[in-house]
């Protein structure tokens, strides 16, 4: 039990830090933009890995008796799997997945790339 609640403070915690990040209110939760390996941690990794926390810590019902709540949880497990591999090999971003103010403002120093995104190939182009 204290296992599984350690889990979810933990997922938690991850997922609020994303959160704040994702949001960009301030010039400090913008720390993560212009570093091709911290974009990839707060748009996937980390997002990826609260999701496997969590789901860790649902399965763990399944030890304990309850079948049928704990399965519930794998789905949860799998698109955690996915988020954290589609970081890992430094995939596209669909679109959507950006937050709207780095694509708005095309922060000057996002390195992520966007899945669609023309503004690259129109400066290739233009080279």
């Amino acid at each position: 039990m204290a296992v599984s609640v350690l889990l979810v403070v933990v997922a938690v915690a991850l997922l609020g830090f994303v959160v704040w990040s994702r949001l960009g209110r301030s010039e400090g939760a913008r720390w993560w933009v212009g570093d091709r390996f911290q974009e990839s941690a707060i748009l996937f990794w980390l997002p990826g890995i609260a999701l496997v926390l969590g789901a860790t810590a649902g399965l763990r019902g399944y030890d304990d008796g309850a079948h049928q709540g704990a399965l519930a949880f794998v789905p949860l497990l799998l698109v955690g799997l996915v988020v954290s591999l589609w970081g890992g090999l430094f995939l596209p971003a669909p679109r959507w997945y950006v937050p709207r103010w780095s694509r708005e403002a095309r922060a000057p120093h996002l390195q992520v790339r966007i899945i669609g995104d023309r503004r690259r190939s129109d400066r290739k182009k233009r080279r």
